[in-house]
């Protein structure tokens, strides 16, 4: 067990010295060739007003990742998939906290932490139960076809979806007003 969280400490710290460098590279080259970071990084304050129109759009792009990762926890090995998993969401994170960095310096690093609060919570959850299942189903054939299902085991793909619901609820109605809150204080 340590071995397996000394690894995936190691692919997450990895993966965010990764995506801080590649981002910093990408902004030297593209201010290189005239570019304007303002069309790299959202800073438009009308993007967090929350609208009728946005939780469709959210409920169908966190569905369809939502689709990519089960399919994906099913094909991949459980650790294939965790390690992968734990890489490349510690690359874009660092890739985010460097983009905000560099245009916003401490502003944008409240700003991308506020931006991920409380949605990640719901997708986090559902994530996890995710690669909990598919441990469990690795591991079923040293399980005994007596034992007594747990709950999560029975209801692991429901909650999953409603963990992913309640999840874009709150990033197209919550965070939105949160966000506005935040760009006042820091503005």
């Amino acid at each position: 067990m340590e071995k397996r969280r000394f690894l995936i400490g190691l692919f997450i710290m990895t993966g965010l010295i990764l995506g801080s460098l590649f981002t910093n590279f990408i902004y030297k080259d593209y201010l290189a060739y005239g570019g304007q970071m303002d069309s790299l990084v959202l800073t438009n304050k009308d993007l967090y007003v929350s609208s009728s129109s946005l939780l469709p759009y959210i409920l169908f792009k966190r569905g369809k990742q939502y689709g990519i990762f089960f399919l994906a926890g099913y094909l991949l090995q459980p650790l294939v998939f965790l390690y992968g998993g734990a890489f490349c969401i510690a690359f874009f994170l660092g890739s985010i906290l460097s983009l905000q960095v560099i245009q916003l310096g401490m502003k944008g690093l409240f700003l991308a932490a506020f931006s991920f609060f409380p949605h990640f919570i719901c997708y986090a959850m559902a994530g996890l139960l995710l690669i909990r299942r598919n441990i469990v189903e690795s591991k079923k054939e040293e399980m005994f076809s007596y034992e007594e299902h747990s709950f999560l085991n029975r209801f692991s793909i429901q909650m999953e979806i409603i963990f992913v619901i309640v999840g874009c609820i709150l990033e197209s109605y919550v965070n939105p007003a949160m966000m506005a809150g935040v760009l006042k204080i820091l503005g």
